[in-house]
């Protein structure tokens, strides 16, 4: 849903300033959560404190910052199908990065999963190629743009759920984590506006009155980003991926069939779907 929200909205106003309005709504959401908890949250030592908000911090620049921002230009210039197949790529990074960071094995199961999630990505190339302009799929389309800030995308999320993971593991409550780091993605806008025009243009905009398309991305963000925190928690980093991969089902029916934001994607398309899905469950099994 934040997907269509965002397509939606980029088509009336900066859709930076929608990323900045998802921060806010992020802390607090996260905030009222913390207070209706009832508790503080607790750590083992001081150290593991300090470690874990720092974990926090940093996943909360990764994803709630830069990964929004790229999301947002990745639906705004490729669509929503594109941009969630992309995204498919998550587990491919995650599963590289766990192997790089955290020493876990590729099984050969593992490994053809991984192969056809670049495979996925090369249909989609292949598919722009075949474009004779991009203007053709919907207005202010611009694929190449759209499929690298996809890309980038990508592999800040999948870095941010393994810096996320790693601060839960010295402080087991969610809400603080996203408290945490929606604060440090606040931060990073405060200090950005000390050296840069174009953000404090951003957070002028946020004292007007935003388009409710920008309104429900931000809620709805603030929403998928907490319960992703909850489900990091509760389970590893690999499973929750996966389970965040079924978004790209969702969100293609209701970009087509509902909400009617594209067209009908090409067979290229179409078969990237299937085959970006296919390796996400091959990646699950191994």
């Amino acid at each position: 849903m934040a997907s269509i929200a965002i397509a939606k909205a980029a088509h009336n106003r900066s859709a930076d300033n929608g990323v900045l309005l998802s921060i806010v709504m992020t802390g607090a959401l996260s905030a009222a959560a913390l207070l209706l908890q009832g508790k503080l949250p607790a750590a083992d030592t001081k150290s593991s404190m300090v470690a874990a908000v720092g974990w926090f911090a940093l996943s909360g620049i990764l994803a709630i910052v830069w990964g929004r921002l790229t999301m947002f230009k990745s639906v705004a210039l490729a669509g929503v199908v594109r941009a969630t197949t992309i995204r498919r790529l998550t587990p491919f990074f995650s599963v590289l990065l766990a192997w790089v960071f955290l020493g876990e094995t590729i099984s050969e199961v593992g490994g053809l999963g991984m192969a056809l999630m670049a495979a996925s990505f090369a249909l989609l190339y292949y598919d722009n190629r075949q474009k004779l302009s991009s203007h053709d799929l919907f207005p202010g389309a611009n694929l190449q743009r759209g499929y690298l800030y996809g890309l980038i995308c990508t592999a800040l999320y999948a870095t941010s759920y393994v810096v996320r993971k790693q601060g839960l593991d010295g402080v087991h409550d969610p809400f603080f984590g996203a408290l945490t780091g929606s604060l440090a993605a606040l931060g990073y806008y405060v200090v950005g506006c000390l050296f840069s025009s174009k953000l404090r243009a951003e957070v002028g905009l946020l004292t007007l009155r935003p388009d409710p398309w920008q309104v429900a991305a931000a809620t709805l963000l603030a929403l998928g980003q907490i319960s992703q925190f909850v489900a990091f928690n509760n389970s590893g980093v690999g499973r929750v991926t996966i389970i965040n991969s079924m978004e790209i089902f969702l969100s293609s029916y209701l970009a087509i069939m509902v909400f009617k934001t594209e067209k009908q994607p090409s067979a290229l398309v179409a078969g990237a779907t299937v085959v970006a899905t296919a390796g996400v469950i091959f990646v699950a099994l191994g």
